[in-house]
């Protein structure tokens, strides 16, 4: 999944259900102490509201990666429902786009998950784009992860196409999908995750206990060899609420 600006993160991660009842108060404090705790961000500009356990994470962080990191601790806290990100990317350094482009381009050659003959680089104000074919998932991840890891980057914008180099049937992937997450120990009850496959797209319904349990279902489907895209339609529905 893609990580962007205006809350995009939201979208993917919607509908969380609160543990026991808990205050907006406390819920905010809990994400606020969160955060300060973390030292993968630095969360001094990052400012935390919450309205019946919707958490609102504003103000600034210095890279891309640390928009996912802020969500990823907010999620963590009890009675969370749902956590939208405004977060701005205002890097400590200002760099050039050529600057950019070229450390990118290098991290990407030196990188073994990443074959970088196929990939295209163009940045412009700092938003690096990302354009071409990768074989996997894994390898889309890859370089995504590398250009948001890039010094001076204030956004990514992925337009590599995932096209496997090996293509398998949708029941073949299917049935290794449903697999993988009866396998997966995050995963409580694996019956209540449905799977439908679509010319190399996985379609992900039902219902799961929490957004842990979601997440995980995703990274099951999504590291199958074989998958194109993942769909998540999956409902966070305690089954003994």
């Amino acid at each position: 999944m893609e990580t962007g600006r205006g809350g995009v993160l939201a979208s993917h991660e919607e509908g969380a259900l609160a543990i026991g009842v808990r205050t907006d108060e406390r819920i905010a404090a809990d994400v606020r102490d969160a955060l300060a705790w973390d030292s993968r961000i630095d969360a001094s500009q990052v400012s935390v509201s919450v309205k019946n356990g919707e958490v609102i994470l504003s103000g600034v962080v210095s890279r891309p990666f640390e928009m996912s990191i802020a969500a990823e601790d907010a999620w963590r806290i009890k009675g969370v429902r749902r956590v939208d990100v405004q977060l701005a990317v205002s890097p400590t350094a200002v760099r050039s786009d050529s600057d950019i482009a070229a450390d990118l381009a290098n991290v990407l050659r030196w990188d073994n998950r990443v074959d970088d003959r196929a990939i295209a680089i163009a940045v412009a104000g700092g938003v690096v784009t990302l354009n071409g074919t990768v074989g996997s998932v894994l390898e889309k991840r890859a370089a995504e992860e590398d250009a948001r890891h890039v010094p001076g980057v204030v956004d990514v914008v992925s337009d590599l196409t995932v096209s496997p180099t090996r293509s398998r049937p949708d029941a073949e992937l299917a049935d290794d999908v449903q697999g993988a997450l009866v396998r997966d120990a995050r995963i409580a009850d694996a019956t209540r995750v449905h799977v439908l496959v679509r010319n190399g797209v996985v379609y992900l319904s039902g219902a799961v206990e929490n957004v842990e349990e979601r997440r995980s279902a995703e990274d099951d489907a999504w590291f199958t060899a074989g998958v194109r895209d993942v769909v998540d339609d999956l409902r966070i529905e305690p089954a003994h609420a």
